[in-house]
């Protein structure tokens, strides 16, 4: 188990290489997409607050399990697990748990180039109320 980190630097400095590398890119393309996210870390792993509220959280467990980027609302608000998903996904790329939290498992292909599709979904993400 990864020992507690306080902040961002930290935990990518704890990563094997091969994850370091994949959540720094996600971290950029996150960054790069809503520059005003306050970054930080809650629940042992990178989240990222939006007007006040986490809205964005990495979930990195050690091993080869894939990096995730979990759509949420923070803990404020209840969730309806049988809800209709409060923001449409076009693109198929995040699997709904709730109507107000989304994972997206991340695949490097996501991560190269422009990043368009994860972009447009963290975007949406963080302009639905």
């Amino acid at each position: 188990m990864r020992a507690k980190v306080t902040s961002v630097d930290e935990f990518l400095a704890s990563l094997d290489p091969p994850q370091r590398g994949q959540v720094s890119a996600l971290r950029r393309l996150i960054l790069e997409t809503a520059p005003g996210l306050v970054e930080h870390i809650k629940w042992n792993s990178p989240s990222y607050v939006h007007d006040g509220v986490d809205r964005l959280t990495m979930r990195v467990r050690h091993g080869a399990h894939p990096v995730q980027l979990i759509l949420h609302m923070d803990t404020a608000r209840a969730e309806d697990r049988q809800g209709r998903p409060v923001m449409p996904d076009d693109g198929g790329l995040v699997r709904w748990v709730s109507d107000i939290r989304g994972v997206v498992t991340i695949e490097s292909s996501m991560l190269t180039g422009s990043g368009t599709d994860l972009s447009r979904v963290i975007g949406r993400r963080l302009r639905t109320r």
